[in-house]
This record gives structure tokens, C-alpha cells and sequence, in this order.
């Protein structure tokens, strides 16, 4: 069996919901828009394997948490590569991948490669980033990731719950938007980057890198 499937391991509800509209949930949507974008359709597809796993945030820095979600997924002999996100809220993405990605380093050798993402604040930042193709004809006037309790936000101005509108809002996403107005996007968006040209070059990656 070919390793060509993308895995998920969520902290949000609403990013492991189907949406009713289309039957997706908002995780594989998003991995879609990305594969689309960066053309990697011919190397790399979402997983089908309905509800993406989920874990508190918590639970990703437990001792063992992790290390047995990760393990879990070496069962499936299609997995390409296994994508780790989750809300930073007011932690620091940057220190909290470091921390995740030196416990999954000590698991090598992996059978698949591993993006470690960390939203800062949290995945409905983006949406900020992207209102106007969400809500069309509203602006987010502010600095996305600054603000705390981006989904209370949604939910006052536009009656927002995850786990009926984030799939939707994930398609509407601008990604070009997204990428220019929110720090961790980006680094979404070039971990992708990453990870299919490391398919075309039958690679194993971990993902962000730290020096030793």
C-alpha cells in the first residue's frame, strides 16, 4: 500500500466535526485548500479515517500523551504524514513546537513525516485574517492574533459555533490573506511547502526544524 495520506491529530471540536454542508470536517477542508494551492494533489491526499483524533491540549505535553498518539497512527500503512495542531492560546507557538518536536526527534526512526502547528491564538484567528471572504463585505479591523477568544468573537458578531461553521469558514478562507495577516498561518502554509516537496523526494521529515 502506498504511503500518500495525511493524518490528523486535533485539539478542537470543531476542527474534527463534519460539516453537514459538505460531510468534511474543517481539519481535511483545510488540508485540501493547501494541497490544492501548492499543487501536491498527485503525491499526498487527506486521510479519509473520520473523526481525526482528537486530544486535549493538556494531554500534548503529558508524558506518553503524544508519543501513543503518534504510535496509534503507525498502524495505518497509509500514512505519508501525521499533522499535530493545536490552539497556542497565550503560549508561545515557537517554544511549544520546540518542546513537542524534540519528543517526537527521540522516536526515530518514523515511518512518516510529522508537522507540528501551533495556532496562535487559536484556528479562529485565521478567520480574522480572512473575514472578508468569510463575511463578505466585513474587515477585521485589529491585529488577528492579538486578540483572546477570537471564536467568542465570532459568535457575538455572526452567531459562530465550530462545530457548524468551521469547516464552511475553512473553505471560504482566503489563503493569501491568511498567510499575509497571521505569523502562524504562514508557518502553516510553508510547513506544507515542506512536506510535498519532501514526498517528491521520498523524504521523512519532521517539522519546524530546531538546531541541536
Amino acid at each position: 500500500m502506498s504511503r500518500n495520506k495525511i493524518y490528523a491529530i486535533v485539539e478542537g471540536q470543531g476542527e474534527a466535526n463534519r460539516s453537514l454542508s459538505s460531510g468534511q470536517s474543517a481539519v481535511v477542508v483545510l488540508i485540501s485548500k493547501l494541497l490544492t494551492e501548492l499543487s501536491g494533489w498527485a503525491l499526498l491526499y487527506p486521510a479519509e479515517k473520520w473523526p481525526p483524533f482528537r486530544m486535549s491540549y493538556g494531554s500534548f505535553f503529558k508524558e506518553d500523551k503524544l508519543e501513543n498518539a503518534i504510535r496509534y497512527h503507525q498502524k495505518f500503512e497509509d500514512c505519508a504524514a501525521l499533522l499535530i495542531l493545536l490552539d497556542m492560546d497565550d503560549d508561545c507557538p515557537k517554544d511549544k513546537a520546540h518542546e513537542l518536536v524534540s519528543r517526537i526527534n527521540r522516536m526515530r526512526p518514523l515511518p512518516f513525516s510529522v508537522i507540528v502547528v501551533g495556532a496562535k491564538r487559536e484556528y479562529e484567528s485565521w478567520f480574522l485574517a480572512s473575514l472578508e471572504t468569510i463575511h463578505n463585505g466585513h474587515i477585521y479591523d485589529g491585529e488577528p492574533e492579538s486578540r483572546r477568544d477570537a471564536k467568542g468573537w465570532l459568535r457575538k458578531n455572526f452567531r459562530y459555533k465550530p462545530t457548524r461553521h468551521q469547516a464552511e469558514y475553512t473553505r471560504r478562507l482566503d489563503l493569501a490573506l491568511a498567510c499575509e495577516r497571521s505569523r502562524s498561518f504562514r508557518r502553516l502554509y510553508h510547513a506544507f511547502q515542506e512536506l510535498i516537496d519532501a514526498a517528491r523526494q521520498e523524504q521523512i521529515i519532521i517539522t519546524p526544524h530546531f538546531p541541536a
